[in-house]
């Protein structure tokens, strides 16, 4: 089947396409408005040529459509983020911000308070805020474990900073 039928029938339903788009909140005044509208035409057609060809009931295209755009539309958002989040910053940036802050706050935090362990485990969990599940493996103990000596922590940081 060819996809102008698709476009056609996109067109007709392009109310919905604007109301899928307004359920993953994106809205007209975003930049990317008309790209999204696009996407979402191009996921119509194509979805509404292959729902056709399976011979499925047409009567519940409007409700499958629907939840398919929300879905697909939420994925290229989340895509975008990610590519955002990755390429947002120049690896240089990252050391040097992680840097400044660490140096600045490190300078007038005495850790004279925690044990040699408390020490590691701080440095690891706060400064390179590294998963409890993989200081867990690490450090050969439980989780459970851990988030003990991390709240152990917080007390007394907690008091050596009021």
């Amino acid at each position: 089947m060819d996809l102008q039928l698709g476009f056609k029938k996109a067109l007709e339903e392009e109310k919905l396409i604007h109301e899928a788009l307004k359920r993953v909140h994106i809205y007209p005044i975003c930049n990317n408005y008309q790209d999204y509208v696009q996407e979402a035409m191009i996921i119509f057609a194509q979805a509404y040529v292959d729902y056709v060809e399976q011979g499925q009931d047409l009567e519940k295209f409007n409700v499958y459509i629907f939840q398919k755009l929300t879905w697909r539309l939420t994925d290229l958002l989340r895509r975008e983020e990610r590519f955002f989040n990755v390429h947002s910053l120049e690896v240089f940036d990252f050391e040097r911000v992680k840097e400044e802050v660490s140096e600045l706050f490190l300078d007038d935090l005495d850790l004279s308070r925690l044990n040699e362990f408390e020490k590691q485990l701080f440095f690891d969990l706060f400064v390179d805020e590294l998963p409890i599940k993989f200081l867990a493996k690490k450090y050969r103990c439980t989780t459970r474990n851990l988030r003990y000596h991390r709240d152990s922590i917080r007390k007394k940081m907690v008091k050596l900073l009021s």
